[in-house]
């Protein structure tokens, strides 16, 4: 299958941990007491805003997440968009994954704001799909160590999901 036909589903996920610095913290606990929101829509507007400024282009066309992602995968690509979500109750305030802590006191659920760039919105300089495949794991971690300092943040996740295929339906027939 072609990385045009997959670009639906190939996407890179950035998951992002709670503010790092204390100044960071106390700017989320000021901004949601004065506008009365909770903590976690607080650090959602800080990280959105954060995407919103990284995605728009700059007077020469490119945004901060293309020229990031140009360097990190040594190609000129172009960042169109992103999906903005949230992981719910799958991670840990520290990173970990919760389904991997096993004393259930050290659970601490994480509400954690999360950037996906599906491939059909990351394109080479032909405008064709880029294959996902090369955000292999040093590119991740090379991409992980920069969003911990731009985006001032306890941690971040990085992940690609690709060649995903939904299950087809199987149908029992009845004997007779």
């Amino acid at each position: 299958m072609s990385y045009q036909n997959q670009s639906d589903s190939d996407h890179l996920a950035i998951i992002i941990g709670p503010p790092g610095p204390e100044n960071l913290i106390n700017s989320v606990h000021n901004f949601a007491a004065m506008y009365n929101i909770s903590l976690d829509d607080a650090w959602t507007l800080y990280i959105k805003s954060q995407a919103d400024k990284f995605i728009e282009p700059d007077e020469s066309g490119l945004s901060y997440f293309s020229e990031i992602f140009t360097d990190i995968l040594g190609q000129d690509v172009r960042v169109s968009e992103y999906f903005f979500t949230h992981y719910v109750q799958t991670f840990s305030s520290n990173g970990q994954l919760l389904a991997k802590v096993k004393d259930a006191s050290d659970r601490d659920p994480y509400l954690a704001p999360a950037i996906i760039f599906h491939s059909r919105n990351i394109l080479d300089s032909k405008g064709k799909t880029i294959n996902i495949r090369l955000f292999n794991e040093l590119n991740r971690d090379i991409l992980q160590s920069l969003l911990l300092l731009l985006f001032k943040v306890a941690w971040v996740h990085i992940s690609i999901s690709y060649a995903y295929e939904s299950k087809r339906k199987v149908v029992k027939k009845e004997m007779s």
